[in-house]
């Protein structure tokens, strides 16, 4: 029979290039011992993307390659100087602002060709932290309380930084359309608000002001499936080691011990049930597809306040990444997952095909 072939698409503008690298690296490996024939697609913060060798990619070599871009309707990608590439499928692992927020979705949309992850409207939502909390909230899950910023607000700020001090220390200022915890300060005091704001504004147009609570437990939980068949992870424990107060960037990427993954979370039956069937409600009022992962804080005096924090509908897929890793005490190895996605890619595109086009 003859292997299915998967384009992974990696790399991106974002801040979160060098970790969507990284992905790529665990996926085209994982996909390959899967069975799948794999083509490395490879997208510079600027430039044409290219296709380039996985060995490369899996050796640290160069990343170069030929030109391609994607034939519109097409249902393949178009070399530069000629010929054609059609993979059955398509696995999107770019990380943040235009790889997960909607933006590539619509583009591989317009291909026509399958590719693993959720949609265009479910990316989208799930990357704006303010939109996926009020989704949440809606549907009846508990969250914090938050103030927002906005760009055309940030010249007379004042009053909304007087509002977000009510809510209490500590608070968490966080870009609203940001991944890897990137931007993203605690607050202890009035004094540290204006400054965490401004940089949170370095990468994002709006600014989430979030009550925190104080020495919160992280609990994370991995869901894969779809509309027709969601399942979730056991849940895990992110627990910030040495300087770290929360699982910031340099905690999850910079610092080999930067934090400690407790698999399972060391939580009650009854609390982890509860945050496992939540993190599949959440998933689907999203309109969820293939793969999210689902962030939660706990009360560390009452493990029954659950709150939820956000969603990342394209978590990393790096070697000591938590997605995978809750998968694999879930009881899949990594190269399972990525089977199961890629065939619910396929079945989500052979449902879509089959629905009418035409007025009548």
């Amino acid at each position: 029979m003859k292997k299915k072939i998967v384009g992974v698409i990696f790399g991106g503008k974002s801040s979160e290039h060098e970790v969507s690298i990284e992905s790529a690296k665990t996926v085209c490996a994982k996909l390959e011992k899967a069975g799948f024939s794999v083509l490395a697609f490879y997208a510079p913060r600027s430039g044409a993307w290219r296709l380039v060798k996985v060995k490369d990619l899996l050796s640290d070599g160069k990343l170069a390659g030929p030109e391609i871009e994607p034939s519109l309707g097409g249902g393949c990608f178009v070399k530069k100087g000629g010929g054609r590439l059609k993979p059955d499928a398509l696995f999107p692992i770019i990380h943040g602002s235009t790889g997960e927020d909607g933006v590539l979705q619509g583009l591989l949309e317009l291909t026509g060709i399958p590719y693993a992850g959720c949609g265009v409207t479910a990316s989208a939502v799930g990357m704006d932290k303010i939109i996926s909390k009020e989704l949440a909230a809606l549907d009846g899950i508990p969250v914090l309380p938050h103030v927002v910023i906005r760009a055309h607000q940030k010249a007379s700020m004042a009053p909304l930084l007087k509002k977000a001090m009510k809510l209490g220390f500590p608070l968490f200022v966080k870009p609203v359309a940001q991944g890897s915890s990137v931007g993203i300060t605690k607050v202890k005091r009035p004094a540290g608000l204006r400054p965490a704001v401004l940089n949170a504004f370095r990468f994002d147009t709006a600014v989430m002001i979030e009550k925190g609570i104080d020495r919160a437990r992280e609990i994370v939980c991995g869901v894969l499936g779809s509309s027709a068949a969601a399942k979730a992870s056991v849940t895990g424990e992110v627990v910030p080691k040495g300087r770290h107060e929360f699982y910031d960037y340099e905690a999850k990427y910079l610092d080999n011990d930067g934090m400690e993954l407790k698999l399972p979370a060391p939580l009650s039956v009854e609390t982890s049930e509860k945050l496992r069937a939540l993190a599949v409600k959440i998933f689907l009022a999203l309109g969820g597809s293939g793969l999210a992962r689902v962030d939660f804080f706990v009360d560390p005096k009452d493990e029954k306040k659950v709150y939820f924090c956000e969603i990342n509908t394209l978590p990393g897929f790096t070697s000591h990444s938590l997605y995978p890793r809750l998968w694999e005490k879930t009881g899949l190895k990594p190269e399972k997952v990525l089977k199961e996605l890629v065939g619910i890619a396929l079945r989500a595109a052979a449902q879509k095909r089959r629905l009418s086009i035409a007025r009548k």
